[in-house]
């Protein structure tokens, strides 16, 4: 069984430094994109790492800058691709663009329907929204990155199927740590969402040996089968 990293900027490190750590930790890396640009070049790794799982896509906070015809590109992108991400909503960050944002979701909703393709989310003061479009629009395989969205919630994205995946920032953000007491493992993956940087810790995909510790504590479940449960939820969104 491997380690997993389910949502990692891996463009913005070097193409040494993501193969130096998938094969020093055992560890399958999911590469999210926040642009056009991004979305290439997470393609251009993953044409030489086979453990990382190449995603594209647009950023919420992105938006305002990308244009129609970068925005254009990265749909035709998808036909390379298993799963669109980084996309989402997000009402909290980047208010002023969310009318824009849920134009485009929609579009990618649709694009990841009729290519049956895994969705990597942002969702920040908008899960619920969120989870209600997936289940409108059919999604079949979606995760909703580092979630800090409401308790009573967890119930309903796990009956529809869906997963979460919990951060290495969980042990200095109480919230989070509230939803890996509340969420069961069977719908948890984990990820860095390195390189960056969050109240003065830099997150990066080599914390993740350290998060498996802490929910195996939490959890009250022996590391090992951690990794084992771990890397089966992660098979159920992303087959390798």
């Amino acid at each position: 069984m491997h380690l997993v990293d389910s949502h990692c900027h891996a463009d913005e490190y070097s193409l040494e430094k993501i193969k130096e750590i998938t094969h020093k930790y055992d560890m399958v890396i999911v590469g999210v994109s926040v642009d056009y640009n991004s979305s290439l070049k997470i393609l251009n790794y993953s044409k030489k790492i086979s453990r990382l799982i190449p995603c594209v896509g647009i950023h919420p906070w992105y938006l305002k800058k990308v244009s129609e015809s970068d925005i254009t590109k990265v749909f035709d992108l998808v036909s390379n691709v298993k799963c669109i991400g980084e996309i989402g909503l997000d009402s909290r960050f980047a208010s002023e663009t969310i009318n824009k944002q849920r134009e485009l979701f929609l579009k990618f909703l649709e694009i990841a329907r009729d290519n049956k393709l895994t969705l990597n989310l942002h969702s920040v003061d908008t899960w619920r929204e969120v989870l209600e479009l997936l289940v409108r629009y059919d999604i079949e395989k979606a995760v909703f990155h580092w979630y800090t969205g409401p308790i009573d919630l967890l119930n309903d994205i796990n009956d529809a199927g869906y997963k979460i995946s919990i951060n290495v920032a969980l042990k200095f953000q109480k919230k989070h740590l509230k939803v890996l007491e509340n969420a069961p493992i069977e719908m948890i993956v984990t990820e860095s969402d390195g390189p960056y940087l969050y109240r003065g810790q830099n997150l990066t995909p080599e914390m993740i040996p350290e998060l498996v510790d802490i929910i195996s504590r939490v959890k009250e479940i022996d590391k090992k089968e951690v990794i084992r449960i771990v890397y089966r939820n992660f098979e159920e969104l992303f087959t390798l």
